[in-house]
């Protein structure tokens, strides 16, 4: 299965953790674009909340990509369906926030 390596902010990272963000979105641009046109859905991508050591990690598997150029929620952008949360490390879930 193909891997996609980003960071994330603090609250969304929370949100996918807890199962109540179901879609991640990315800018339509060249550089997600080309990112997303090499892999096969589902694939799994490894989001990153910041630099320090121990860096807290979530690997989520991505059942379906879809365009938006003129969507209802956000303009320009795709919108990355999470089929299933795979891993969590280095995070506490009860208090919300890195170990």
């Amino acid at each position: 299965m193909d891997t996609i390596t980003t960071t994330l902010r603090r609250e969304p990272f929370a949100q996918i953790v807890g199962r109540t963000k179901r879609i991640e979105y990315r800018e339509i641009k060249p550089y997600w674009t080309t990112r997303l046109a090499r892999v096969k859905t589902p694939f799994r991508l490894v989001l990153r909340n910041g630099m320090d050591h121990p860096v807290p990690a979530l690997t989520v598997r991505i059942d379906r990509i879809t365009p938006s150029p003129r969507g209802k929620v956000r303009k320009g952008v795709y919108a990355l369906h999470i089929g299933r949360v795979l891993m969590v490390e280095h995070w506490d879930r009860k208090k919300k926030r890195p170990k």
